[in-house]
């Protein structure tokens, strides 16, 4: 137990720091106030004695100092309270903190090894679990040094005594800790269960209306009753464990007592003991059995909450490709001259890319085009870093983009992706995570040709939009989202179909914006719009994960049968 409890103590405050004004006062006002309380059978047994003695003065004065004695351990309790309340409240918001900006740093592949489930409960939940890790394990150590505190004053008195309330005790701790491992092993379980059903409600929202459309309500609910009755039988048996320690080996500790009653009583009728010593004893292995019992409740509370800790780290310290691809270059002076040579790269084993070389120049659009499944949208999610390439390089005004720092690097490249997402906040509000200034917002909406549909709105730009945008068209949240990338200080913008929601007045405007935005940027498009492809300054087409050609439009529908083909095979 205790080499347990001493890793999870420097798990957490690896987690949470340790030097902390307010953890510190509790430590110690904590330590001090249960020994006062130490002293609460030691004046009941005095009161008694003088009592028996005739001392009524005496008595009364021991009456005070046990009055003191409670007003001393209450005003102690509220303290220690205060202290680990403003203590939370800090330690809350940095894990919290911690935990959001670890998820930043995801690949796509997180969903693998982390459940959304388990991440959406770990940032609520599993937070809130951890608040008492400290608190238990300073209680834990405080109620030891408590109870070697009354084993000593029971060895002053009689060393087998002593002796037998020692082993009454190990015998309750070792059958105590068999059901503390239990009642955690089940915790384990009852959590996963709960992190598939919050997963599958996750999905069941984001797919309603397939499921309505299909009749899946049934089959789903199927799944979900698997689940459901998997975590009543982990509760049931987790608690059954917990209310057995409770209950049936308490028995234990309760029929020593008895045993020590009768040993007492007998060592009274022979003189060889006072009444009030007798007293104390009794009253001290009620103490001992409440500090057993606490130290078994914290380690077990401990054993709950460091699921919970673990959790947490599991998703704090997620390893994915994408980490570790930053250096320390911090130049900000950068042209956009974007370079693949000789690039290589496998998925999951894979094959997708094959010494892929290209360049796309600045005050260029250049246009990656292809069959599904050509490669792509690799190139972006390498662009990206959200994966390292096997072989070759990935040059930004000819240095290696892993040697950029994180900063320098995503301030000068940005994503329009085909699906984009939008915050459920006002216009206003999703424009200025990027840029607050209200004079760029606009400007930037009305080069994209969507200030005038915001400004038709009863609300303008403070318009609250709903989940992920659905109360506008496909169409106007792709125009936020590129009037959102303009109002970045990127060189560097990817653009991945964006076109493939707009109708083809709106996908004309757009063409004429990129016209305009390559003055000043390097454009890189992967699109199945033959208008875009016509513009382009330089195609790249990808087959099977290999450059097929590359060049103006132009050329390549007269010399590539790989173009013509896919030419031939788009609409529009």
């Amino acid at each position: 137990m205790f080499i347990r409890n001493i890793k999870i103590a420097k798990d957490y405050f690896s987690l949470v720091k340790f030097k902390n004004k307010y953890l510190i006062t509790f430590i110690i006002v904590d330590l001090i106030n249960v020994l006062v309380s130490l002293l609460v059978p030691l004046f009941i047994s005095l009161i008694v004695e003088n009592i028996t003695s005739g001392l009524y003065y005496m008595a009364l004065f021991n009456v005070g100092m046990l009055g003191l004695t409670y007003l001393f351990n209450k005003l102690g309790s509220y303290c220690t309270n205060w202290c680990y309340a403003n203590f939370f409240k800090e330690t809350y918001v940095d894990v919290h903190s911690t935990l959001i900006n670890s998820i930043y740093n995801y690949d796509e592949e997180y969903t693998k090894k982390i459940s959304i489930g388990k991440i959406i409960n770990s940032s609520n939940n599993d937070i809130i679990n951890i608040a008492e890790i400290p608190s238990f394990i300073i209680e834990l150590s405080i109620e030891l040094i408590k109870l070697l505190v009354i084993y000593f004053v029971f060895a002053k008195q009689s060393i087998l005594v002593a002796f037998y309330v020692i082993i009454i005790d190990i015998i309750y701790y070792n059958f105590a800790t068999k059901c503390n491992d239990k009642n955690t092993h089940y915790l384990k379980k009852q959590i996963h269960y709960a992190d598939k059903i919050t997963g599958m409600l996750q999905q069941i929202l984001t797919g309603l209306k397939d499921i309505k459309s299909f009749g899946l309500g049934d089959k789903l609910n199927n799944k979900l009753d698997g689940y459901r009755k998997k975590w009543q039988e982990s509760y049931f048996l987790k608690r059954k464990y917990y209310f057995t320690r409770k209950t049936l080996l308490s028995l234990i500790i309760d029929f020593g007592k008895i045993v020590l009653y009768v040993t007492l009583i007998f060592l009274l009728m022979g003189n060889k003991m006072q009444i009030s010593i007798f007293l104390l004893l009794i009253s001290y292995y009620d103490k001992a059995k409440e500090s057993i019992n606490d130290i078994m409740g914290f380690d077990v509370s401990l054993r709950e909450e460091s699921v919970s800790l673990y959790r947490i780290n599991e998703i704090i310290n997620y390893k994915n490709n994408s980490l570790n691809l930053s250096g320390t270059v911090n130049n900000d002076d950068i042209i956009g001259l974007v370079e693949f040579k000789n690039v290589s790269f496998k998925y999951n084993g894979i094959p997708t890319l094959y010494n892929v070389s290209f360049v796309a120049k600045p005050n260029q659009i250049t246009t990656i085009v292809g069959k599904t499944g050509a490669g792509k949208t690799t190139i972006f999610n390498l662009l990206l870093k959200m994966y390292k390439v096997d072989k070759g390089k990935i040059l930004i005004d000819r240095l290696n983009i892993y040697e950029y720092s994180k900063e320098v690097y995503y301030s000068n490249i940005s994503v329009v992706n085909q699906k984009t997402f939008i915050f459920d906040m006002s216009i206003r509000e999703n424009l200025a995570l990027i840029d607050s200034n209200k004079k760029r917002q606009i400007n930037a909406c009305k080069r994209v040709g969507i200030h005038d549909f915001i400004m038709s709105l009863p609300e303008g730009y403070n318009t609250i939009l709903k989940k992920d945008a659905t109360n506008i068209s496909g169409g106007q949240k792709q125009l936020l989202s590129l009037a959102r990338a303009l109002l970045t200080t990127s060189e560097i913008i990817l653009l991945d179909e964006i076109t493939s929601s707009l109708d083809p007045k709106t996908t004309d405007n757009i063409i004429n914006l990129l016209e305009d935005l390559k003055a000043d940027h390097t454009l890189i498009i992967i699109t199945h719009n033959k208008e875009l492809m016509k513009v382009a300054d330089n195609l790249i087409v990808l087959k099977n994960g290999k450059v097929d050609c590359n060049g103006k439009h132009q050329d390549l529908i007269k010399n590539s049968p790989t173009y013509q083909e896919l030419n031939t095979s788009i609409n529009r």
